[in-house]
Formats: structure tokens, sequence, C-alpha cells
């Protein structure tokens, strides 16, 4: 009768216990997610700034580029085909030479979810130690 009761008595604490490191498991799941979905909300705000930061720029750049290329096609008329052409060229390459870094940019790699990953190897570093840990 002892037997049965201290049986029954194991199996009630193995569940509690079980129970408890679900709801570990459940609430370092949650958290990470948090965290994930942070990450995600905070790059989209900074890509939505930098997009809009970058197509101002572009347009006001091209249309002061623009003028810029008219006056000095008026300021010299007569070698106007020789500007045209001179301002094609550097348009150009610079074109070239930004594709070029934004090629290099592309190959680097994303430091997005950097810090969730991270956190997410030390919890299953703490979980594979605690798994080792004799009793």
């Amino acid at each position: 009768m002892s037997q049965e009761t201290g049986g029954e008595a194991g199996r009630e604490g193995l569940f509690p216990a079980l129970k408890n490191m679900i709801a570990t498991l459940v609430a370092i799941g949650r958290t990470r997610a948090e965290l994930l979905v942070t990450e995600l909300e905070e790059e989209k705000i900074r890509l939505m700034s930098l997009w809009s930061k970058a197509i101002g720029a572009a347009f006001l750049l091209a249309v002061g580029v623009i003028m810029a290329v008219f006056c000095f096609a008026l300021l010299f008329w007569e070698q106007r085909v020789l500007v045209f052409g001179l301002f094609a060229a550097l348009f150009i390459g610079g074109g070239l030479v930004l594709i070029g870094s934004l090629k290099s940019q592309v190959a680097q790699p994303s430091k997005l979810f950097r810090s969730s990953l991270a956190e997410l190897e030390a919890d299953i570093e703490q979980l594979r130690r605690y798994a080792k840990k004799p009793e």
C-alpha cells in the first residue's frame, strides 16, 4: 500500500515539474517572438524612412543636375554638343559607380534578426546545460 502512494506521489511531482518546464519553454518562445516582432517593426520603420529620404534626395538632385546642365549649355551655347556629351558621360559613369556600390552592398549579409538569433542560441545552450546537469 505504501508503494502505491509513493508511486502516485512521485507521479504527482513529475507532472507539475513537466508542466512547469513546458510553461517556461512557452514563455521563452513568447519572449523571443516578441523580440522578433519588435525588430521587424523597427527595421520596417527604418527602411521606410531611408527609402523616402532616398527618393526625395534623388528627385531633388536630378532636377538640380538637369538645371545645371542646361545652364552650362546656355553658357557655352556654341559648344552645346560637347557640354551635353561630357555631362552624359559623367552621368553614365556615376550610374556605373552606383551599380557597383549596390552590388557590393547586396553581397554583404544582413544584420536583421542577429540579436534574436543570439538570444535563441543562448537559450538553447542553457537548456543543454540544464539537461546535462545531474540531479
